[in-house]
C-alpha cells in the first residue's frame, strides 16, 4: 500500500499536521512512537496560539485543570531589579502554563478520532524510490508520496535535502521541584539572568515547579549534578524556592535548545514543520505557537495541492527566522552586566554574520 501522505514524528507539529489533514478527509499515515509517561518541558504557550487552536477546534484543551493562566511573569534581565509583566496589559490575553504532555496527548486523541492512522513506530531511515518515499521503521517499511518532517531538530528528511543552519550551542538542564505545602505557593513565572547564562522557573497547575538553566554546551558550567546547588546561588529564584520550601524532586535532564533552521523548508515531495523547519531559543516563548502555525499552514497548502501556497509557507518560514534573529539579538544585547562572560559575549556578537551550515544528520 502506498499512502498519499505521511507525517513523521510526534509532538505538537506532528499531531497538528495529522489532525489538519484528517479534518480535510485525508487519511495520513502518522508515524510516531507513543509518548513516554515522564515530564516533558516546554510549557509556556503564548496567547497568540489561541486563534490557531480555535481554527483546529482544539481550544477546549486549554480549559483542562491541568493547565493554568500565567498572569504574572517577573524577570531580572539587564539589571538586578525584578520587573513584572502582568497579563492584564497584554491585549491578546494571558499565556498558558501547560502540562505539555497532557496537551500533546489531547491533540493526539483528536487527530486519531478525526481519522489519522497512528503507527506506533520510530522512523529509522527515509529514502526516495522513484516517485515515492520508503520510510523504514523497526516494524517494517511504509511507502508514501509526500512526507511532512516533524522529527524536531534532527530534521530527518529536511536536513538531507536542504541546508540546516545553527546560530548557537544553547542547551537546557531542567528538573522538577516539589514543596510540602505547594498549595500556598504564588503561581508565578520567573526569568533571571546570571553570569553563566539564564534561569527560568514556573509553577505548574499541580503545584510542582519546573526549573530550567540555559547555557552553552561547551562551557564548563553545563553540568547536571549540582543543578539544585546552582539554583540556590541565584537571587529571585533562590528566594522563591526557600520561601515555599521547594526541593528538587526529579533527576536533572539535558535537552538541546539551540537555534536551528532549514532553508528552504520545503522540497520535492516533503515539507518541514515545527522544530524541523525552525527551532527557536526558549526565551522567545513562541516555539509551540510556531509549531502549530507551521503544521497548519503547510498542511493547508498540501490539502489545496497548491505549489504557490507551499512556496508562500517556505518564504514565511524564512522571513520568520530573520525576524526572530533580529529580535533575539536585541533582547540579549540588553544584558551588559558581565562583559567578560563567554556566554554573553557570544550573544553580543552580530548573529547575522558568519552563520555556517550545521552538520547534517
Amino acid at each position: 500500500m502506498i499512502h498519499d501522505v505521511a507525517v513523521l514524528g510526534g509532538g505538537i507539529a506532528g499531531a497538528t499536521a495529522a489532525l489538519r489533514l484528517a479534518q480535510a478527509g485525508l487519511e495520513p499515515a502518522w508515524i510516531a512512537p507513543t509518548r513516554g509517561d515522564g515530564f516533558k518541558p516546554g510549557e509556556h504557550l503564548s496567547a497568540a496560539a489561541l486563534p490557531l487552536l480555535k481554527a483546529l477546534g482544539s481550544d477546549a484543551i486549554l480549559r483542562s485543570e491541568v493547565h493554568r493562566h500565567a498572569h504574572g511573569t517577573y524577570s531580572a534581565w539587564g539589571s538586578d531589579t525584578l520587573v513584572e509583566r502582568n497579563a492584564i496589559v497584554q491585549l491578546e490575553g494571558p499565556p498558558t502554563v501547560l502540562d505539555r504532555g497532557a496537551f500533546e496527548d489531547a491533540l493526539t486523541t483528536q487527530a486519531i478520532t478525526s481519522g489519522a492512522q497512528r503507527i506506533d513506530q520510530t522512523v529509522t531511515e527515509v529514502v526516495v524510490q522513484e516517485d515515492r518515499w520508503r520510510i523504514e521503521t523497526l516494524g517494517g517499511a511504509i511507502a508514501a508520496r509526500f512526507v511532512f518532517d516533524a522529527t524536531g531538530r534532527k530534521a530527518l528528511v529536511a536536513s538531507r535535502y536542504a541546508t540546516r543552519f545553527q546560530a548557537d550551542k544553547l542547551a537546557c538542564q531542567y528538573a522538577l521541584f516539589a514543596a510540602p505545602d505547594a498549595e500556598s505557593a504564588r503561581p508565578v513565572t520567573l526569568i533571571e539572568a546570571e553570569e553563566r547564562g539564564w534561569w527560568y522557573m514556573s509553577l505548574l497547575a499541580d503545584g510542582q515547579a519546573v526549573l530550567n538553566f540555559y547555557t552553552d554546551t561547551d562551557l564548563p558550567c553545563f553540568e547536571t549534578s549540582d543543578l539544585e546547588t546552582q539554583a540556590r546561588g541565584t537571587t529571585a529564584i533562590a528566594t522563591y524556592l526557600a520561601d515555599y520550601g521547594y526541593r528538587m524532586s526529579s533527576r536533572p535532564t539535558r535537552i538541546a535548545t539551540n537555534s536551528t533552521w532549514i532553508a528552504p523548508a520545503i522540497g520535492a515531495g516533503w515539507a518541514a514543520i515545527g522544530d524541523a523547519a525552525a527551532a527557536y531559543d526558549p526565551l522567545s516563548s513562541h516555539g509551540m505557537t510556531t509549531a502549530l502555525w507551521s503544521a497548519m499552514t503547510a498542511a493547508d497548502a498540501y490539502i489545496a495541492r497548491s505549489r504557490r501556497k507551499m512556496q508562500d509557507y517556505a518564504d514565511n518560514v524564512a522571513r520568520g527566522v530573520q525576524d526572530y534573529l533580529s529580535a533575539r539579538s536585541a533582547v540579549y544585547a540588553r544584558e551588559t552586566r558581565w562583559p567578560d562572560s563567554p556566554f554573553w559575549a557570544r550573544r553580543r556578537a552580530n548573529l547575522h554574520a558568519g552563520l555556517a551550515p550545521a552538520a547534517a544528520g
